[in-house]
């Protein structure tokens, strides 16, 4: 087997903080288990280049935390990283990561062929929110919407200087046609994948409640994100007052990081509407400890209006965990209704809560859909089995130079 030399660029990859960086993380050690050498080129609060082993390189770029801004300061130092790699190592594939990579963060030239992993876009990211309050939008969202046509002007040139383009679902596919008119031979659907050692479902879920400090007889409902406008947070809270009316031991569990007026405005909603003492915001939850986490917890809740494939899905499916989630985006491909979850319309609270509560009145429907949802994680999207396509169009894409 021929060794292959990828080179990575992406704004996360280690710790694990959210998809992107779960996406090459993930990807990256199950190419390396089939003799793939790997450079990464990340953002962290420091500069240091990392030998991780004989095939692994991290070079990690410091980079100041400014929304958006970062992504365009982070392709300035990919840029001169890559052009000393390029001295040292022959690169085959360079496998930027989209939208959050613009076209100058690869110099002319470098490696053999460009493969990018389109996991949203900037237009469809940006009319999506256009449908939420602009008061519920934090600066990032604001600035997505004033400056759109400047993000999209790197997007698409780095999608035009790709030779193939992975696409994390057929939404995604639908969506580069749709906005930038990119033909389909050149768009290949590989879907996201789960570690499924990693995220598999509790022996002992009572156990694993009071470890985590919750209550034992509590009926968790959690949600795992970052606490962006997109996520549908306003929705999921609005949807609580008629589940804790009829469950008052439902604990709604709200994981994920966000700017600090979001937390503010989500407070001050859950105020509103009275349910304050139901919701447990538990910020950023260290990657290592997640797992726990959704084995805690009895029903998966994301109430997001724009999403590809999100991986928060997959973790709770490969947990075992039954799903109500929105029918946007690529959900739909991986979520079938009644039988591994259950989906709704998006900004439908209602239809939200009704959904939580036919799953906390049927317990034996909702352990069914929870068998489902692991054998669905485990058949499909398993990253042994998603590693060998994506091998696939790194063998394609370099057989067609």
């Amino acid at each position: 087997m021929t060794t292959r030399n990828i080179c990575f660029i992406s704004p996360e990859y280690w710790p694990l903080s959210g998809g992107t960086g779960a996406y090459v993380y993930y990807l990256s050690n199950e190419l390396m288990k089939n003799g793939y050498n790997a450079n990464i080129v990340t953002e962290s609060n420091q500069n240091i280049d990392i030998q991780v082993n004989n095939q692994l390189m991290v070079h990690f770029k410091k980079i100041p935390k400014i929304p958006i801004i970062k992504s365009f300061m982070l392709a300035q130092s990919s840029y001169r990283k890559l052009e000393s790699i390029r001295n040292i190592t022959n690169v085959d594939i360079t496998h930027p990561q989209l939208p959050l990579t613009p076209s100058f963060a690869i110099p002319p030239n470098f490696g053999k062929a460009i493969v990018c992993t389109v996991h949203s876009t900037w237009k469809g990211e940006t009319e999506a929110i256009r449908r939420e309050q602009y008061s519920r939008l934090n600066a990032n969202e604001k600035f997505l919407v004033s400056f759109n046509w400047v993000l999209r002007f790197f997007e698409i040139g780095m999608i035009k200087r790709a030779s193939r383009v992975i696409a994390v679902s057929d939404f995604t596919r639908q969506e580069l046609k749709k906005y930038y008119n990119i033909p389909e031979n050149r768009v290949c659907v590989i879907r996201n994948g789960v570690d499924i050692h990693k995220f598999q479902p509790a022996k002992d879920k009572q156990k694993i409640k009071t470890e985590l400090g919750f209550n034992p007889n509590d009926r968790i409902i959690l949600s795992v994100g970052r606490l962006y406008a997109r996520k549908g947070l306003f929705t999921l809270i609005e949807a609580i007052p008629s589940v804790v009316k009829q469950f008052k031991n439902a604990k709604f569990v709200i994981s994920g990081k966000g700017q600090r007026d979001e937390m503010t405005k989500l407070h001050a909603h859950a105020k509103q509407l009275h349910v304050e003492n139901h919701i447990i915001f538990t910020g950023y939850y260290p990657d290592q400890k997640l797992p726990k986490l959704y084995q805690a917890a009895d029903i998966f809740a994301l109430s997001t209006f724009y999403e590809h494939h999100p991986f928060a899905v997959l973790e709770a499916l490969a947990t075992g965990l039954p799903v109500v989630t929105t029918t946007v985006g690529g959900i739909a491909e991986t979520i079938e209704t009644g039988k591994n979850g259950l989906l709704v319309k998006p900004f439908n609270s209602k239809q939200f809560s009704e959904a939580l509560l036919y799953l906390l009145e049927h317990t034996a429907e909702a352990t069914e859909m929870g068998i489902n949802a692991r054998k669905t994680i485990v058949n499909q999207y398993d990253w042994s089995i998603l590693v060998k396509k994506t091998m696939q169009v790194y063998e394609e894409t370099l057989y067609d130079i």
